[in-house]
């Protein structure tokens, strides 16, 4: 009979242990990063609402590390989100694209758009988020403009002189708007508005992603009040 080599049974012991270890913390990490994030989607979603920048089950959210991308379903609705909303997808198409939002073509362009930007730039893509939005006065604005200029201070703080207005054939899931929206991401911008359709932003944060459609609604909101006054200022 074999003498019971004690050392090593410790050692495969402890690996074990460690193994098991290694992988309870992958888990727990996950998981709170899944619970952090269904949270801002739920608090993103619901201001949106709130705030009258999109319909009840109008509009998209998504947060992308630069492998995977979460968004929310198709038809959910963005002020009563749950854990059952956020879909996880990847920079390329899979089959579980199904669940996600009809607009993930889009954001899953423009967020390649993005990381191939990094990569030439050698920067890490980091985590960026995106939402579109069916606002009210922006997508009046996209119907009568070519452009949207703000003439506030905040507007053209945050959203600069104009904001590219997108005419296309397809305004929803559409291939022509996803190639429209990375182009401008490839050429350094981070907003653009579909023709009747409305605004999709790319940003760091949702919250982010949340103050540039607030303000463009603000924006295009005093353009129309000037537009009905007649009092444009200079």
């Amino acid at each position: 009979m074999a003498d019971f080599d004690f050392g090593q049974f410790t050692k495969g012991f402890m690996n074990g242990v460690s193994n098991v270890a290694d992988n309870v913390a992958t888990v727990a990490k996950e998981t709170t990063g899944d619970v952090f994030r269904h949270k801002q989607f739920g608090d993103i979603g619901r201001d949106l609402v709130a705030a009258g920048l999109t319909t009840s089950h109008g509009g998209n959210l998504s947060v992308s590390d630069g492998d995977s991308i979460w968004i929310s379903g198709t038809g959910s609705m963005l002020g009563h989100m749950s854990s059952n909303d956020v879909c996880k997808v990847f920079m390329s198409p899979t089959d579980l694209d199904e669940k996600a939002s009809m607009e993930l073509v889009v954001h899953r362009a423009m967020y390649n758009a993005w990381s191939a930007l990094c990569r030439e730039q050698d920067v890490p893509f980091g985590t960026k988020a995106i939402i579109h939005a069916h606002t009210k006065y922006t997508t009046y604005r996209s119907l009568v403009d070519d452009v949207i200029d703000p003439k506030d201070s905040e507007g053209k703080l945050v959203l600069g002189n104009s904001v590219p207005v997108l005419v296309v054939d397809e305004a929803v899931a559409s291939e022509e708007v996803a190639t429209q929206m990375a182009a401008i991401i490839t050429g350094g911008g981070f907003i653009g508005v579909v023709r009747g359709h409305g605004p999709f932003v790319l940003a760091d944060t949702l919250e982010d992603a949340l103050r540039l459609i607030s303000c463009l609604e603000y924006s295009s909101e005093l353009l129309t009040i000037f537009d009905m006054t007649g009092k444009m200022p200079l």
